[in-house]
């Protein structure tokens, strides 16, 4: 969570224990925080205490356009109940990208950094994506509409909750033109997608003690769930490059990502990634979509439902699903999948006649 929120002023007192507390205010004399500090529902919180102030931050960014907009009749004439489900939405579209500014909001590359926003959250909730995404875009056309911003990046954007993502994956033309093009700490980061299936937050949280030379190990945040996934021959030589570099630093870093200087990744992440897609020409696709890109790699590798899901985190069945819905090309697909995973239950489990080779169904 960003904590570069401006005007926070901080005081410490000291309680009746003899313990000293931090408390946090929106600003000198302003109301207070009651939120923890660092989290999603503190920065919430200090952006509605700050709406109505006539110096309120981030003049000319997307909390200026929500501002105008919440004042406005666009806003002011919904019905309650559908206010309702705005306000939650528009909390979230505010704490995510305040701080973006009108000319970022119009340049290329935005919108893959939208959509990719939108597909984290619409892989456990399709719906509320589609209701964030919804809501972003009538913010945007009235910011275009009131000259507060030169472009709207999301004119045409399909729903999730009923829509498919099979042809929304990367190719191995577009990891090569990535390769080319990105820094390295951005290529590690695409390869380590590609070859995880894991998500943006959990990989920028790996640490080196994760890998062991053969094997990524780790717990899901969103699932709770672990997974240990065997590393790529290709993945393996960009990792022990990067870990060798890494330890021939002064201080090493703990993390497997890192930005160019060599640090974990506390912000930033998002906008040099947004950079990097734009220099390397790749458009419409985001990083989440290497999420899909590892399933087709697994199965092209020869990946079963079972191994596949074990990696992912997912159930079979969802993952099954997933693979259906989103994925791979065809259901042709998934039924070679399903084949070869019905022959090897088959072998596991054939019974021998008295010769010792096993009965053909």
């Amino acid at each position: 969570m960003r904590v570069d929120l401006v005007g926070i002023h901080k005081v410490r007192r000291r309680l009746a224990d003899g313990s000293l507390k931090t408390y946090y205010y929106a600003w000198r004399g302003g109301p207070r925080i009651e939120a923890e500090p660092d989290t999603r529902k503190f920065t919430e919180e200090y952006l509605r205490l700050t709406r109505e102030r006539e110096d309120a931050p981030y003049q000319g960014c997307m909390a200026e356009i929500i501002r105008a907009y919440l004042r406005s009749p666009h806003y002011r004439d919904l019905k309650p109940s559908t206010r309702e489900g705005y306000d939650f939405a528009i909390r979230a579209i505010e704490s995510e990208f305040y701080d973006m500014t009108a000319e970022q909001i119009a340049a290329p590359g935005t919108r893959s950094l939208f959509l990719e926003w939108r597909d984290e959250i619409a892989e456990a909730h399709p719906r509320k994506a589609d209701l964030y995404m919804s809501v972003l875009q009538r913010i945007l056309w009235f910011g275009l509409d009131r000259e507060m911003v030169a472009r709207h990046p999301l004119e045409r954007v399909s729903k999730v909750s009923d829509g498919t993502r099979r042809d929304i994956i990367w190719t191995d033309a577009d990891m090569e033109k990535f390769r080319k093009s990105a820094p390295e700490p951005l290529v590690r980061a695409m390869m380590l997608a590609a070859w995880t299936g894991q998500r943006q937050g959990d990989l920028l949280a790996l640490t080196w003690s994760a890998y062991d030379g053969q094997a990524i190990r780790l717990r899901q945040s969103k699932t709770g769930a672990h997974v240990a996934v065997k590393v790529s021959v290709e993945l393996k030589a960009a990792l022990d490059a990067a870990k060798a570099a890494n330890e021939a630093r002064n201080k090493p870093a703990v993390t497997i990502l890192t930005n160019r200087g060599g640090k974990p990744w506390a912000t930033g992440f998002k906008s040099s990634w947004r950079k990097a897609m734009a220099k390397a020409g790749i458009v419409g696709k985001t990083f989440h979509d290497l999420r899909g890109t590892f399933v087709t790699l697994a199965y092209r590798n020869g990946a079963s439902i079972k191994e596949i899901a074990e990696v992912t985190g997912h159930s079979e069945k969802d993952a099954e699903g997933i693979i259906r819905k989103h994925y791979l090309v065809s259901s042709a697909a998934v039924e070679k999948i399903e084949s070869r995973t019905r022959s090897v239950k088959r072998a596991e489990n054939c019974k021998t006649t008295s010769g010792g080779s096993c009965v053909s169904h």
